[in-house]
């Protein structure tokens, strides 16, 4: 019994020491944080070359101990470049666009068809003496970009609404003020809405979870690299030497001109029809990184050699698709819906012929079978030739250049008397064999007469 008194008493003090545990864990201060950076991350949709940037950023004072009387206020330094006169400080980190070699930014990964790229600041206190002891609270905001958009109509960059509230926690050593500890706050998200979240700014991260400050800023560009002007890209010709709309179908990136995706048709074989309309179903989704950029439609012209067609032509067509261009030429074109499907006929030598879809833009086709044909898709993307294959779907992206998918239906040679010149060697084989047959037949039968 009195073994028994012990061992619950034993029990009772360990499960005592355990339950202190987590109150001397969460008592025991964390390593202080003694500098602070800036992460610029930059999203565009896959494949986009996005250009060469610069992001400002404003360090403007706030508070000193609890005060921001603006005679307290003048015992913080300032952080960055003074702007202005003033005692807001700025920084600028510059991207050297995707193009450049090398590069200063990094590729964060892509997700859902969205590329991350980041670029860190270096310690935004570094060389900063602080006057004494207290507590120094700065607020840190993107001001603007050093990028000018050319056109509305081709570009979009989003600045980061996100802001953070930096406090400097000085102390001071034989009189000497140092730095003691960073703590950080982000005030503002960056969906625009007030925010409390505590991040680390350390430069580089935890080297744990993160590898860069989490005082980070999110800017969003898309573009389109089609014709100079998508309200009236006046199509013309869709032959290899015209400029607006790229090369025929099967010639290649000789001159992707101003379409952005071609979807195009050729019949080969000695029965193919070059008059046989060929049913398509054809589909886009365009990035919707920035929502304001997205249209509601976008235009693709049905051209062959003759030049622009008039899509009423297409047989089963949704005639409240077609639209027509209202300077220019007139020309008529097909409205896609991002997310809905059109269906359309296509004969061989034509191309639907896309010209304002956005870099990163993705699409599915898929024919209908036709009977007595081969189906065959090559697909391009920017400027690069992928593997021909058997197939009646094809899927890919829109890059920043030529961009096609070729269907080619191959009812492959003829012979006739229903010979094919595939089955000649079997012929072949067999009439030699017949002829071998023969001629045993022929020397048994001698070999028995002069018997």
């Amino acid at each position: 019994m009195k073994k028994t008194r012990i061992l619950l008493a034993l029990i009772v003090v360990l499960a005592l020491c355990m339950s202190l545990v987590p109150i001397a864990l969460a008592t025991t201060p964390s390593q202080p944080i003694t500098a602070a950076a800036i992460t610029k991350k930059l999203q565009v949709p896959i494949g986009t070359e996005y250009p060469a940037m610069g992001f400002v950023f404003t360090v403007t004072p706030y508070m000193y101990n609890t005060s921001t009387l603006a005679a307290d206020l003048l015992k913080l330094p300032v952080i960055g470049t003074p702007a202005g006169g003033t005692r807001t400080g700025e920084f600028t980190i510059n991207f050297n666009g995707a193009m450049a070699t090398p590069r200063a930014e990094t590729l964060e990964g892509t997700v859902a068809n969205v590329s991350t790229y980041y670029l860190e600041s270096g310690n935004i206190f570094a060389g900063i003496t602080f006057p004494n002891a207290g507590e120094y609270k700065y607020i840190i905001a993107e001001n603007r970009t050093t990028y000018n958009i050319a056109s509305q109509l081709h570009e979009s960059l989003v600045i980061s609404p996100a802001r953070y509230e930096i406090t400097a926690y000085v102390r001071e050593n034989n009189g000497v003020p140092y730095i003691y500890h960073i703590g950080a706050v982000r005030i503002t998200t960056e969906g625009g809405t007030p925010g409390t979240e505590k991040v680390n700014p350390t430069p580089g991260g935890d080297r744990i979870d993160t590898f860069y400050s989490q005082m980070s800023f999110v800017n969003r560009y898309v573009r389109t690299n089609g014709a100079p002007n998508p309200d009236n890209p006046d199509p013309k010709k869709p032959d290899p030497g015209d400029p607006d709309t790229g090369p025929g179908p099967g010639t290649g990136p000789s001159n992707p001109g101003h379409s952005t995706l071609n979807i195009s048709k050729l019949v080969k074989g000695e029965l193919g029809s070059l008059t046989l309309p060929f049913m398509f179903a054809v589909r886009i989704d365009v990035p919707t990184l920035i929502p304001t950029y997205v249209l509601s439609s976008y235009k693709a012209y049905l051209v062959d050699s003759t030049g622009v067609l008039d899509p009423n032509t297409i047989y089963n067509i949704n005639t409240s698709l077609i639209g027509t261009d209202t300077t220019g030429n007139g020309y008529k074109y097909i409205r896609f819906t991002p997310g809905e499907p059109v269906h359309l006929r296509l004969k061989s030598g034509q191309s639907l012929v896309f010209v304002n879809t956005p870099v990163g833009t993705t699409y599915t086709v898929t024919e209908t079978a036709e009977a007595g044909y081969d189906t065959f898709v090559t697909t391009w993307y920017n400027n690069t030739k992928n593997a021909t294959v058997t197939s009646l779907t094809a899927a890919g992206y829109v890059g920043e250049r030529f961009n096609e998918a070729l269907y080619v239906n191959d009812t492959g040679n003829f012979i006739p008397g229903g010979l094919n010149v595939n089955d000649l060697p079997f012929y072949g084989l067999i009439l030699l064999a017949v002829g071998g047959l023969a001629l045993y037949i022929v020397i048994k039968a001698r070999k028995r007469n002069r018997g």
